[in-house]
């Protein structure tokens, strides 16, 4: 029985150092491993079983477990990115980086397992209000409908929540694109104590700002609406395109932003 620990110990490498990943996928699935290891994904996955039988009761009408499900992957897509764009940043992942030798390669991955993790999520959480509201579960054409929306969705922000983590923008690029997101979202605040200010003469020009911001939101408003009351239309499709086009113009300048970061691999 010595004999054979002897032969095992002396056989196991001490300290032997972990395989790297060398391609996109291999990368990809090294992150979700690592993810279910350490147990993060508990927090995901407790927290759709915990909406789901709080929030969902027999009382529940169908648009509004669907508008559950949709607020609730927004909130778990800007968790988890935010959550592996920290993880990103160790030193180790970095040794990964040098690995795969391609930026691209590497922030893509991060962004593929976040939504991998969200959609597990979702998948959770239907599957529980389905258990938990019987009665107001939508019908099979109905949720089939609202997939193709709410993936965009969860992809439009899982991408714009990379672009402003540390990992991919410094300070004053992240100050950029909140001031494009959080302006158009508290105009109708921020439109009424501006003309205060600047007084009723420049009225016109208010109403202006409103038009163009409101043109801006639309595209976004209307997705998050199909998500909840699906239809499949030509303005459907129209949407889901320019978000889908939306994506990788914001893909593009992550990539561009992530090749000029300068980062600390130890």
């Amino acid at each position: 029985m010595q004999q054979r620990l002897r032969t095992i110990l002396a056989a196991t490498p001490t300290d032997a150092p972990p395989t790297m990943p060398t391609s996109m996928w291999q990368l990809v699935q090294c992150i979700l491993m690592e993810y279910m290891q350490s147990q993060r994904i508990l927090i995901e996955w407790a927290s759709a079983i915990a909406v789901a039988a709080i929030l969902i009761r027999d009382g529940t009408n169908t648009h509004t477990m669907m508008a559950t499900w949709s607020l609730y992957s927004i909130l778990a897509a800007l968790y988890t990115t935010s959550v592996l764009a920290d993880v990103a940043e160790q030193p180790f992942q970095m040794q990964r980086l040098l690995a795969i030798q391609s930026r691209r390669a590497y922030i893509s991955a991060y962004l593929i397992a976040a939504n991998v993790i969200v959609i597990s999520s979702y998948i959770i959480i239907v599957i529980v209000s389905f258990l938990t509201a019987p009665l107001a579960r939508p019908t099979l054409e109905l949720f089939a409908a609202s997939l193709p929306s709410m993936l965009v969705l969860i992809s439009v922000v899982t991408t714009l929540m990379l672009m402003l983590t540390p990992l991919v923008a410094n300070t004053t690029q992240r100050i950029v694109v909140l001031l494009l997101i959080t302006i158009p979202l508290s105009w109708n605040i921020l439109g009424p104590a501006i003309q205060r200010v600047i007084g009723t003469e420049y009225s016109a020009l208010i109403a202006a700002c409103a038009t163009i911001w409101g043109l801006l939101l639309w595209p976004s408003l209307h997705l998050y609406t199909t998500t909840i009351t699906p239809q499949i239309d030509r303005m459907m499709i129209v949407v889901i395109v320019f978000h889908l086009i939306l994506l990788a113009v914001i893909m593009r300048q992550i990539i561009h932003w992530f090749n000029k970061k300068s980062l600390a691999i130890a």
